[in-house]
């Protein structure tokens, strides 16, 4: 999460400058023997000197999770699971995201719907891009504000 990125996009309409001073990438990266039915939430979000990633639903029970937080290049693992609210009706309606380390609300302005089926093969994510308001602690006990950070939330359901 919020890895630092530089360059050039070179777009039919032209050439676009990537300053590593306000540009962040993520790396998805994941492996594993995955069960036929699969549901999970994915939130992450960047601005400089501060990255986020939670989720949920596929970790649940296992006492593993994804979620951390990263504070001027330091790692602050949670190892809660989270509670993860939202209205599949309203995509767009805020989602809260809350647990012991975590206070998160999400205000989405843009939501991206993959929908695949296939008979026994299907894929329906509903992904929303928006900005991050509340908190989040680190390991140390400080509450770190999320106030800003622009990013996004998925819920994406699988059968492979």
């Amino acid at each position: 999460m919020g890895r630092p990125v530089h360059g050039t996009l070179r777009l039919p309409s032209g050439a676009v400058e990537v300053s590593a001073a306000d540009s962040f990438a993520v790396l998805d990266h994941g492996r594993g023997k995955w069960p036929y039915r699969m549901t999970w939430n994915w939130a992450a979000a960047a601005a400089p000197g501060l990255a986020l990633q939670l989720g949920g639903q596929w970790t649940d029970g296992t006492g593993m999770t994804e979620n951390a937080l990263f504070v001027n290049g330091r790692l602050h693992k949670i190892g809660d699971e989270l509670d993860w609210s939202y209205d599949p009706a309203d995509w767009l309606r805020p989602w809260t995201i809350t647990g012991e380390r975590v206070r998160a609300e999400f205000h989405p302005f843009h939501e991206k719907i993959s929908k695949t089926e296939l008979g026994v093969v299907g894929s329906e994510t509903h992904q929303c891009f928006g900005t991050f308001t509340g908190r989040a602690r680190t390991d140390d006990g400080a509450w770190i504000d999320l106030g800003g950070l622009t990013g996004w939330a998925e819920e994406a359901r699988q059968r492979w």
